[in-house]
């Protein structure tokens, strides 16, 4: 049964200037690029760790921190060297589960290597999202800006429908201003700044219900972070996202 679209009633619709920053491009909140890069990351596999949190450089014997430094067990060809900057991650699901769909890949900092030996290296907790723990896995990190302008808010293209997935902490409910990913990446030709709307489906036979409207911080292979801009209601996972992209007539 196809699903039939009403889109015309959308205030958003209606062509606006786009300024560096503005609400019209990261939402009515403060957004930093931190709050977007702990944003947790969905998943389909369990990442295979080249290195990892030995545990805090400390003599109280915590576990986990949130400042100061952190140890490193090095292996031959790690590739370590004192500057690089690398983002602390761990995996949140039971691997057992990952058939399910996306899973959580919970963003924890990033730390700074500081010191290096022949057995060990220290890095220096930069940013904690909730706290660095032994075996958080590291990944190189380079920083991306946040877009300071977006796509015109053209008519939304229902020919090419992603999803919403979850937010920080495994959220599923997000208000304008909140981040949170969709199934949509630069496989899919998304780039940052790309401007999305966003629409319920209740399969009661009706049209799709317009939720809101959002725009794309960071773009990964397969999944994109993204900020609401604009919500009608509160946005729930599994949620319908297109892009709003010139097309032929609708």
């Amino acid at each position: 049964m196809r699903v039939r679209v009403i889109a015309a009633a959308v205030a958003a619709l209606s062509a606006a200037p786009v300024y560096a920053q503005s609400t019209d491009v990261i939402g009515p909140r403060t957004l930093t690029h931190q709050m977007v890069t702990c944003t947790d990351l969905p998943v389909t596999s369990k990442p295979i760790p080249k290195i990892t949190v030995a545990g805090p450089h400390v003599t109280d014997g915590r576990t986990a921190m949130t400042e100061g430094l952190v140890v490193i067990n090095r292996t031959p060809d790690d590739g370590l060297a004192i500057g690089q900057r690398y983002l602390a991650q761990r995996f949140r699901t039971d691997p057992k589960r990952l058939s399910e769909g996306y899973k959580d890949l919970r963003v924890s900092g990033w730390v700074t290597i500081r010191a290096i030996d022949e057995f060990n290296a220290l890095a220096e907790i930069g940013a904690a999202c909730d706290s660095i723990e032994i075996g958080d896995m590291l990944e190189p990190y380079v920083e991306t800006p946040l877009p300071t302008s977006a796509t015109a808010p053209v008519y939304p293209d229902f020919s090419d429908r992603a999803f919403v997935l979850f937010g920080i902490d495994n959220r599923v409910l997000f208000a304008a201003g909140d981040v949170f990913s969709i199934d949509r990446g630069t496989a899919h030709g998304v780039a940052a700044g790309n401007r999305y709307a966003i629409y319920r489906d209740f399969h009661n036979n009706l049209p799709l219900v317009y939720m809101g409207d959002a725009v794309v911080m960071t773009a990964a292979e397969q999944t994109s972070k993204v900020v609401a801009t604009a919500v009608v209601d509160g946005i729930l996972i599994g949620d319908t996202v297109v892009p709003r992209r010139a097309t032929s007539k609708q």
